[in-house]
């Protein structure tokens, strides 16, 4: 695999956390109360127990409707990026760039829930086999949902992915075209895919706050 883009010589891993305000279902789900503190704060602040991640950026889109959400973020204490709302690769890749990261770990806002240990175990793998994107398996939970990508590959995705599905789903391009790249899949000890922890709508958000509020 092959990029005519800028390379990356130093290890800078990013947490990029996608999220806007526009939502079909549960509109402005992300500034929803958790545990006292906006959703979207609540899932920032988890991500911090993960060891290797260097940085932990919010990528939002520009439009007027997020501003909220950018000042929510920036307040406590978290750095936002502003790109395209509809060309989702195109704003990781923007943001990835702007801070020089050699690999990004990809995180959707409306998971609270996220576990810091699977997203450790799913960089380490990622390191360990030298790959260029890494996912987990459809046995883990949803809502728990990480990905680990190399600057490279995202480069790559970013230069030639056409459909308009590849540049709104980041990683889609490379997980269809896994025959040029070096991917891996992180197994789960046990079928936990039938159980939902991701804010997708009024009931998703319920049932998080019961977990969240009797630990």
């Amino acid at each position: 695999m092959t990029t005519t883009t800028t390379e990356i010589t130093s290890k800078k891993v990013i947490a990029i956390v996608q999220a806007r305000m526009g939502s079909a279902r549960l509109p402005g789900k992300v500034l929803k109360p958790i545990a006292g503190v906006p959703l979207i704060v609540f899932l920032l602040n988890r991500l911090k127990h993960i060891s290797s991640v260097d940085h932990i950026v919010l990528a939002t889109s520009r439009n007027s409707e997020n501003d909220d959400l950018a000042n929510t973020v920036n307040a406590a204490g978290f750095d936002v990026f502003r790109g395209d709302e509809d060309d989702v690769l195109r704003r990781f890749y923007d943001c990835a760039t702007l801070y020089q990261a050699s690999d990004i770990v990809r995180i959707t806002g409306d998971s609270p829930l996220l576990s810091p240990k699977v997203c450790e175990a799913l960089i380490r793998a990622y390191f360990n086999k030298q790959a260029d994107y890494a996912y987990l398996s459809e046995h883990f939970a949803e809502g728990v949902d990480c990905e680990v990508i190399s600057y490279a590959a995202l480069s790559h995705a970013h230069i030639n992915a056409s459909l308009a599905s590849e540049r709104e789903h980041v990683t889609l391009f490379v997980y269809q075209h896994k025959e040029s790249f070096n991917t891996i899949e992180l197994a789960n000890d046990s079928d936990d895919s039938g159980y939902r922890f991701t804010v997708d709508n009024q009931e998703d958000y319920q049932v998080v706050q019961a977990i969240v509020n009797n630990p």
